[in-house]
């Protein structure tokens, strides 16, 4: 693991500018580079004028491949504007090795329901939790098996992960009402779906539906077919990570 840390001095007045820059390029880099771990940006309290950034990479070409990425490139003359200084970047590897952290595991359970609403209001009843305002998905091209455009509207419940996922039963495919009343997916996160469908292919595992940006492009999601206990595993690609997140963090689907 790699700890990169940067000073940074504002320039008095741009404050807020700066701030507003740093957002967008934490959001870009959590979007799209898999290999950062941590991305912290703090202010100290000895000055209103001094930022700190902590950034953690899981190894060398993680955080190569972040110094080359095009988002950082056009970030910087955003930055230097704002900053009296080029910013002190000191780089920091583990002294005493670090214990293999645990893997991430399942971040939803999917569930096809009859009626939303009432799913809603059982579900947080029985569960005594909170679930998010529905959102409309909108799926350029849903392969499941016949490509088509689709509309999936859901809610996911406002806990710690994993979390719950109803989704409004619709059409005749993948979430069909026939397939109500039990979990259709545990759902999980994919850095590379390239990779994952390739791994698919030589396990002999099916897929059962393909979510895409359009023909012939790499899935953003994908649903398998049951394993022999009836289970399906959804993975879903990182860029869809900071959406959901926020949308469990406040309980509206970021626009």
């Amino acid at each position: 693991m790699i700890t990169v840390i940067a000073e940074q001095q504002v320039v008095p007045g741009r404050e807020e500018e700066l701030d507003a820059v740093m957002a967008g390029l934490r959001d870009a880099i959590l979007e799209s580079e898999p290999g950062c771990l941590r991305f912290d940006y703090v202010r100290t309290e000895e000055s209103p004028l001094r930022r700190l950034v902590i950034e953690e990479y899981r190894d060398a070409a993680a955080l190569e491949s972040h110094q080359g990425s095009r988002h950082l490139r056009e970030f910087l003359p955003r930055l230097l504007a704002c900053l009296t200084e080029f910013p002190k970047v000191t780089t920091c590897r583990n002294v005493v090795p670090v214990p293999d952290s645990v893997p991430d595991s399942l971040f939803h359970v999917g569930m096809v329901v009859p009626d939303l609403e009432k799913a809603v209001a059982l579900h947080s009843d029985v569960l005594g939790i909170e679930f998010t305002e529905p959102h409309v998905f909108r799926i350029p091209r849903l392969e499941d098996p016949d490509p088509h455009p689709a509309e999936l509207t859901a809610v996911f419940s406002r806990t710690g992960a994993p979390y719950y996922e109803l989704i409004q039963a619709a059409g005749d495919g993948i979430i069909s009402a026939a397939h109500c009343g039990k979990i259709l997916y545990y759902g999980v996160w994919e850095p590379d779906m390239d990779a994952r469908l390739e791994r698919l292919r030589r396990q002999g595992i099916g897929v059962d539906a393909y979510f895409r940006s359009g023909p012939g492009a790499i899935p953003f999601a994908v649903i398998t077919a049951p394993d022999l206990l009836g289970a399906r595993v959804e993975y879903v690609g990182l860029g869809d990570r900071p959406p959901i997140e926020e949308w469990v963090r406040t309980g509206r689907y970021p626009e």
